[in-house]
Formats: C-alpha cells, structure tokens, sequence
C-alpha cells in the first residue's frame, strides 16, 4: 500500500490463532475417529482368529488328539 505522499506503508502482520487452533482441533477428531476404526477392525480380526482356532481344534482326528496329548505332556515333563 502506499499513503498520500507514496511511500510505502507496510501492511500488519495478522496471526490467525483461531484458525490453527480450529485445524488443530479438527486433526484431533479425525485421528481419534481413524483410531477407533482400526482398533475395531482389529478386535474384530482377533475374534476371527479366535474362530479359526478352535475350528482346527474341532477337526482333530483321534490320533491327532493322542500324539498332542503326548506332546503335551512331554512338554510338562521336561520342564
């Protein structure tokens, strides 16, 4: 800008705190919101996993259930 006799004048300097607060705030809310997201996809994938496990359990046959209870108990002994 310049004033009457054309010098120039320098404007002001402004810091908009209102506006990095406001995007500060908002960052917040949209990573904690990504937070829970993940976090439930991830009990949720637990869960399956859990599912999974005790399906293969379920499959033994009779000689697979011996030769484990074996295992185990070899296992026991050792220690």
């Amino acid at each position: 800008m310049l004033d009457e006799a054309g010098a120039v004048i320098k404007e002001a300097v402004y810091l908009n705190i209102g506006m990095f607060a406001q995007h500060v705030f908002d960052f917040t809310i949209v990573a904690f919101a990504m937070f829970m997201v993940i976090k439930t996809m991830n009990r949720l994938k637990k869960k399956e996993e859990k599912k999974e496990e005790k399906v293969k359990e379920e499959k033994l046959s009779k000689d697979q259930e011996l030769l484990t209870e074996i295992r185990d108990l070899l296992k026991k002994t050792k220690k």
